[in-house]
């Protein structure tokens, strides 16, 4: 009909995409300066005693929030010293200058074109979903409301039955904000124009489609930011049933008054959907640190049945449904939300006009409908302004910038895995489990990055053996894939395939680390043994001179041979050459020691052995001895 062609337009690149194709490596570095609490780039950074950073707001209201458990990193789960958090002042400098880039992005990101709707989820011939990411932030980063908190109105439901004929009246009546009288529905004989509609069966929406223009109300003093989605039926029998989950999903994270648009009745399988559903949103809200459904309106279309219609017969009848449910003890889930944050309201049949044809103006409609759509419109509009404005699972207010990163997190789990689910039931698990793999491999990572600081210079690396890192390192992996097993929900199948495959990258991770830990720790014993060495030297005859000259040709000898090879000359030169014959004392005992130790393993080609080991562990129990071979202050120049 009248919008189908601006659709189209929207599905191919636009203007505005250009220069947001150039700050690609702007949003990439982002994504490293975000706080894990609040999803946001850092306010005010600090680091704690395990090394992580956060907000400080962020960790402090943590901390206060979850006083039982003490004073944990969400990260990593490491007792830390509420006293001790170090402004990080050089992350707090990198985040200021992401931000003036990012800036300069979202006064590209300004809508050029006319408004309609964006696509920002699709399908592709496999029925697989495809997140235009442009798109989704050139709506959300637009200048004007990028720091705004705001109000997502969405519809879900069956195919077929009105979703977006009824969000272009509510379009109407946002483009008409102030209007007092009727006018805002427009004239009589005035084509129905913004999403994509028809009459018919056939579906035409197919994915999630935002309207590209916020509309700005006010609430307190205060601009708010409203946005329409539009979704394809979740309950869509042609569509694959797990695009079909993924497609409510999102429309569920997105929305802060959602409409759950059903024909004649609320009827059982509308309430086995529902609670399907409602998991899917509270699996969804935990991971997300989002308020699971915040307002949940059930429009029943076409009713028929006792002949009374709008607000008060609707909560009337959702009052009968609340009672059934009590009486049946199903639907859990579905009757506590029904108990604390539903309404219901009840339409008539439009009319044979809108029906079968037509094209959607007032004219065509039955008078009753006519009447009670007016109202009914009115009423979302006035409730999302006055009291359904997006907030976390705190309670606080989120704008259009917070919404990007949760959304987009969101996003990339469901672009990138496919879960094999037929349920909005397994779906949640699957979001759980998945969430909880990429944590724990998080986790890890940190803790290898933790131990390449504790081994930051070759005194400290030999203090620990490659075995012993080993060692260390599989403890910490036993004790996560641990952990990981308790948080996995589903069959027992599932979580060992789960298990197997987090088990398979850290294992990876922990062979590629003690394998390059393993030549670090024996370039360390090769710096130590020179260094003593070099020492000795100066206590004997005062030839600093030689020690650095040994120096350099240690190095030197790393760079050419880069392997054994280089190992056994430095090692044979310290220990049976000039160090051992001039330096004596322990200098000569490191470098003799490790130099013969490796003469007598010349022929050896393999790393990491037991033979080598044990010669590290003998240096490793001298080289603190070598911090105390230091040439006095008074002697220096003799």
């Amino acid at each position: 009909m009248g919008n189908e062609s601006t659709k189209q337009g929207t599905s191919g690149p636009s203007p505005r995409s250009v220069p947001l194709q150039n700050m690609n490596s702007v949003e990439a570095i982002s994504e490293e300066v975000v706080c894990s609490i609040c999803l946001e780039m850092y306010d005010d950074p600090v680091t704690i005693d395990c090394g992580h950073n956060f907000c400080q707001v962020c960790i402090s209201a943590h901390w206060a929030a979850n006083s039982k458990t003490g004073s944990t990193c969400p990260e990593c789960r490491r007792t830390c010293s509420r006293n001790h958090m170090i402004p990080a002042l050089r992350m707090k400098n990198v985040v200021t200058k992401i931000r003036d880039a990012l800036q300069k992005r979202r006064e590209y990101s300004e809508a050029a074109g006319p408004p309609a709707p964006c696509q920002i989820i699709g399908l592709d011939k496999d029925s697989k979903l495809i997140v235009h990411e442009e798109e989704l932030r050139s709506c959300l980063e637009q200048k004007s409301v990028w720091n705004r908190a705001v109000c997502f109105i969405s519809v879900i439901g069956e195919q077929r039955k009105g979703k977006s004929f009824l969000l272009n009246y509510i379009l109407r009546c946002l483009n008409n904000l102030g209007v007092t009288d009727d006018s805002w529905m427009g004239r009589d004989d005035e084509p129905l124009e913004g999403f994509d509609w028809r009459p018919g069966v056939n579906s035409t929406t197919k994915g999630v489609w935002m309207w590209n223009k916020p509309f700005l109300a006010e609430r307190d003093g205060q601009k708010i930011a409203i946005f329409l989605v539009d979704t394809e039926g979740s309950l869509d029998i042609e569509q694959d049933k797990e695009a079909s989950v993924k497609l409510s999903a999102f429309s569920m994270l997105m929305s802060s008054y959602l409409i759950y648009n059903v024909a004649t009745m609320l009827k059982e399988t509308d309430l086995e959907y529902l609670e399907m559903f409602v998991h899917v949103a509270e699996g969804v809200g935990k991971a997300f640190s989002l308020q699971p459904i915040q307002h949940l309106e059930f429009l029943v279309r076409d009713h028929f049945y006792p002949p009374e219609f709008g607000s008060a017969a609707g909560q009337e009848y959702l009052k009968g449904v609340i009672k059934k449910l009590e009486a049946s003890s199903r639907h859990k889930r579905s009757l506590e939300l029904l108990q604390s944050r539903a309404s219901c309201y009840l339409l008539p049949f439009p009319g044979k006009k809108i029906a079968v044809g037509g094209h959607g103006s007032l004219s065509e409609m039955d008078e009753d409908f006519r009447d009670f759509l007016k109202k009914y419109v009115h009423d979302v509009v006035t409730s999302t302004v006055g009291k359904c404005i997006k907030t976390d699972s705190n309670g606080a207010i989120l704008t259009c910038r917070r919404m990007v990163g949760k959304i987009k997190k969101f996003a990339e789990i469901m672009k990138t895995t496919e879960y094999g689910f037929s349920s909005p039931l397994e779906m949640a698990i699957a979001l759980k489990n998945k969430m909880a793999l990429e944590n724990f491999r998080k986790e890890f990572h940190k803790a290898l990055q933790q131990e390449e600081k504790n081994s930051d210079n070759f005194v400290k690396t030999l203090k620990t053996t490659p075995k012993e890192m080993k060692a260390k390192l599989e403890r910490c992996v036993e004790e996560l894939l641990t952990s990981c097993k308790n948080e996995l929900e589903g069959e027992e199948e599932k979580k060992q395939e789960h298990l197997m495959l987090l088990a398979g990258h850290i294992q990876e991770d922990l062979e590629n680390y003690t394998s390059g830990y393993a030549k670090k720790f024996k370039t360390s014993a090769i710096k130590a043994g020179v260094a003593a060495g070099a020492a000795g030297i100066g206590l004997a005859g005062g030839m600093v001179g030689a020690g650095v000259a040994g120096a350099v040709l240690a190095t030197e000898a790393l760079v050419i041979l880069g392997s054994n090879l280089a190992t056994v000359a430095v090692g044979a030169l310290a220990g049976t050459g000039t160090f051992a014959l001039v330096g004596g004392g322990v200098g000569a005992k490191l470098g003799s020691t490790f130099g013969k130790k490796e003469e007598e393993n010349l022929q050896m080609t393999t790393e990491g052995t037991e033979t080598e080991e044990e010669g590290f562990v003998d240096l490793a129990q001298d080289v603190e001895q070598v911090t105390f071979l230091k040439i006095p202050s008074d002697k220096k120049n003799k």
